[in-house]
């Protein structure tokens, strides 16, 4: 594999996700993925809310192979943002305004990819770019995207080499459960980018 982009949700301290699901901190896991190849880079789609300082400054400190995106602001659940109006997003936006601008991309995906217009008015109005799902295609504002299509990622209708999957501890795409095989595809790749750098 020539080049990959590799992102990965739901990164934060101790957000519990639904009974069986919480992330963890994966910092370990993700150390040992650039040991194996220290061309690799990760887009980590992070909850504001439940961001401390030290997993922060971690990410500061590797942001040449890490990137953190918004992620909803604290993933209560997956239609945290489909109802809010631009208000009510201007808003989580100005109270979390310190971390991003000192951590963040300017890049967003709404947990369980639900997503509402005020969100898309304010996140096209200030200049992100947002990680979204194909059937929002229609009803998206004219702005950067990073299109999941069942399972096949695409920018500006140009299919990308990626690898999708999750901070979980949990059944299904969580990097404990698929670690033996991102580890592979992570060796086997000469070239990675960050979303930001695709959309």
């Amino acid at each position: 594999m020539s080049s990959l982009v590799c992102d990965m949700d739901d990164f934060g301290a101790t957000h519990v996700i639904s009974e069986m699901c919480q992330t963890n901190d994966c910092r370990k896991k993700l150390d040992e993925l650039h040991y194996v190849n220290g061309a690799f880079k990760v887009t980590l789609f992070a909850v504001p809310g439940e961001m401390t300082a030290e997993l922060c400054e971690w990410c500061r400190a590797n942001n040449s192979w890490i990137e953190l995106a918004v992620h909803g602001f604290y993933h209560r659940s997956n239609y945290e943002c489909e109802k809010m109006t631009l208000v009510e997003v201007s808003d989580q936006m100005d109270f979390f305004k310190l971390m991003l601008d000192s951590y963040f991309t300017k890049g967003f995906k709404a947990p369980g990819w639900q997503i509402g217009k005020g969100a898309y008015d304010w996140l096209s109005h200030s200049g992100y770019w947002v990680a979204d799902q194909s059937y929002n295609d229609y009803r998206r504002p004219d702005m950067p995207a990073y299109i999941n299509d069942n399972g096949q990622f695409t920018v500006n209708g140009k299919p990308i080499e990626s690898w999708h999957g999750h901070c979980w501890d949990c059944v299904g795409n969580g990097i404990y459960e698929r670690f033996e095989e991102l580890k592979e595809v992570v060796r086997n790749t000469t070239d990675f980018k960050f979303v930001s750098e695709v959309v």
